[in-house]
């Protein structure tokens, strides 16, 4: 009996061994999926910013007329090297060529990224790569309006990095990508939170007198908020309304100003809007669906501002850029004179199904909102909810989806892929 106990013991610590063995075996696979995951996500956003340096490089280029194709090549190396350098692909050894035939510039780019956990499967290094071909800029135009929220909350961080500052930085990186034929490009501003501030006709403002009205305005009555036209001069009922001056310790609309909260309808002062973006700050609470109307009444050729193509212009694409990171908290004209902040997200909802109808792509950013209902609610706003909706994280998130924002555009203006 004594020699069976024993022989027993004898076995299982075999055995144990055995599991143990197959145990750290079988991880191994398991931790190679886990790896190639975080490096293919990786792989991602190297690839955009190579992609993104690439299409700028090539674009510097072509429109790089009266210049020998020696001298377009090194334009193109020296705006390669300089975008790449502070993006994901930075730290990176990457190459770059340029070839130029029939005036087109044809592109390609390499980048040697390290993995992190794949090389447990004998795989050390990616090459990840990226081309376009550039033609030289000819019928291609867009317009395009920034709807970005500058409520208080944008001065939180996220990601380590202020989420207002990391938003301004990206774009007034895309102004400088996609504006390298500035004859071509038009931009429009709209920053927002609780209301949104600017100069606008006197005959679209109720009470206002003189020329022109700058200030701050409430949303227009419903439905009237919901549409590109501009209010009509003879109907009080269309037209946007003053905000009853709040208690000075609440609120201020001259804030608005000393915050450069200010309008910009469409213009290729592409230095004055940078700098703009760059000394505006966040203020007061958030009023996502005003934002879009506005942006919506620049874009629009029979809006509020001058200067929008006819829908019928086939040669331009009229983008909206709209980024929020929160929920909507200011109270929005709804049916039968109402005003409920519930009323803001169903005329954002069908402000989105209004501008897309009439062509215009959104490009909306879910930026640190964790609320599921408000990212569904953006989600179902893009244009194509698989390539112009956006969940950013972080600065580097943020940057990420204004370079796709950015390829999209010069493809329309310049690219030819």
């Amino acid at each position: 009996m004594k020699k069976l106990i024993t022989a027993w013991k004898n076995y299982k610590q075999s055995t144990n061994g055995n599991v143990a063995v197959m145990l750290a075996l079988s991880a191994i696979p398991m931790f190679a999926a886990a790896g190639a995951a975080l490096d293919f996500g990786r792989y991602v956003a190297v690839q955009s910013e190579l992609t993104a340096a690439l299409d700028s490089a090539s674009l510097a280029a072509a429109s790089a007329t009266g210049k020998t194709d020696t001298e377009r090549q090194a334009i193109a190396m020296a705006a390669f090297n300089g975008n790449i350098q502070n993006g994901a692909a930075g730290d990176l050894t990457t190459k770059a060529t340029f070839t130029i035939s029939n005036g087109a510039v044809t592109g390609e780019a390499h980048a040697d990224m390290g993995t992190a956990m794949m090389n447990l499967v004998g795989v050390d290094m990616m090459d990840v790569v990226a081309r376009n071909q550039v033609g030289v800029p000819e019928a291609g135009k867009a317009e395009i309006a920034f709807v970005l929220d500058y409520s208080g909350s944008m001065a939180d961080k996220a990601g380590g990095q202020v989420k207002y500052v990391a938003m301004s930085a990206a774009a007034n990186k895309l102004i400088d990508n996609v504006t390298k034929d500035p004859t071509k490009v038009k931009i429009g501003l709209v920053p927002f939170s609780q209301h949104v501030y600017g100069t606008i006709q006197s005959q679209y403002v109720k009470g206002a007198t003189g020329a022109t009205w700058t200030g701050c305005t409430q949303d227009q009555m419903y439905p009237y908020n919901l549409s590109g036209d501009a209010p009509n001069p003879a109907n009080d009922a269309s037209k946007w309304g003053q905000p009853m001056v709040a208690h000075p310790w609440a609120w201020s609309c001259a804030d608005y100003a000393s915050h450069h909260l200010v309008m910009r309808p469409l213009t290729n002062d592409f230095a004055g809007l940078k700098a703009q973006i760059s000394a505006s700050t966040p203020y007061q609470n958030t009023h996502i669906a005003l934002g879009a109307e506005f942006g919506y009444q620049m874009l629009s050729p029979t809006g509020a501002f001058s200067g929008a193509a006819p829908y019928s212009d086939k040669q331009t694409k009229k983008f909206m850029v709209l980024l929020t990171d929160g929920m909507q908290t200011e109270p929005a004209f709804g049916p039968g004179g109402s005003r409920t902040v519930a009323n803001g997200d169903t005329n954002l909802e069908q402000l989105c199904s209004n501008i897309k109808a009439n062509g215009i792509t959104i490009v909306t950013i879910a930026y640190d909102l964790s609320d599921s209902t408000q990212q569904k609610r953006l989600k179902n706003c893009a244009s194509d909810p698989a390539k112009d909706f956006f969940v950013a994280n972080s600065g580097a998130d943020v940057s990420a989806a204004f370079d796709a924002i950015t390829q999209q555009v010069n493809q329309v203006v310049y690219l030819s892929k």
